[in-house]
């Protein structure tokens, strides 16, 4: 059994990829175990979201997007937001959620389309309501859970694990806690890397 611990924030676009990577290899490896270790890139981000070209330069955020789609052409991600940046907090617990019921991976996709597809901002609680209605999960439990505190300790928990495995950016993916591999390629490259 392979375990791979994965850090990663909705917030990312290069974590989709990370995302879809993992998908295809649970498909293909079924002796592979995914562990979703949460990481926010932007904590202090109001609840209204923000805007990536306040602080890094339009072309610098074309040029990186055309490496972000080249790479996410491989598993037909769609990027319309390219410029708005939400807090993904909350977020990160309904995910916990899901984890619990089952669903982390059809929650997981509807977080990154919601936020990369559609621009919506999941910072909003009504957002997440409907991320976890499409994901088939209980919206009114998800939202109780999360409201007293249920998540607390697993988002520490994550802060702790970014410090012991050095993370410096995201995706990282951590492979039987010894080998890591940060650096997105495509799918064939990548798992060469990972597995190999």
């Amino acid at each position: 059994m392979t375990n791979i611990k994965i850090v990663s924030d909705f917030a990312c676009p290069f974590c989709y990829i990370g995302f879809s990577i993992a998908e295809k290899l649970l498909k293909e490896n079924p002796d592979i175990e995914i562990e979703w270790i949460p990481y926010e890139l932007d904590p202090d981000l109001p609840i209204e979201g923000g805007d990536l070209r306040d602080t890094i330069p339009q072309e610098r955020i074309d040029m990186s997007y055309r490496r972000i789609e080249r790479l996410g052409s491989e598993y037909n991600l769609v990027y319309n937001n390219k410029t708005k940046k939400f807090n993904t907090h909350r977020l990160h617990k309904a995910a916990l959620y899901a984890k619990d019921e089952g669903k982390y991976y059809k929650f997981s996709k509807e977080a990154f389309k919601a936020i990369f597809e559609y621009g919506k901002n999941v910072g909003k609680p009504e957002v997440l309501d409907e991320i976890g209605l499409k994901a088939g999960i209980n919206i009114e439990e998800m939202n109780r859970r999360i409201n007293e505190g249920y998540y607390d300790k697993e988002m520490n928990e994550a802060k702790n694990l970014w410090s012991l495995y050095e993370v410096e950016s995201v995706p990282t993916f951590i492979v039987n806690e010894n080998k890591k591999v940060t650096l997105l390629k495509n799918y064939e490259r990548f798992k060469r890397d990972l597995l190999g």
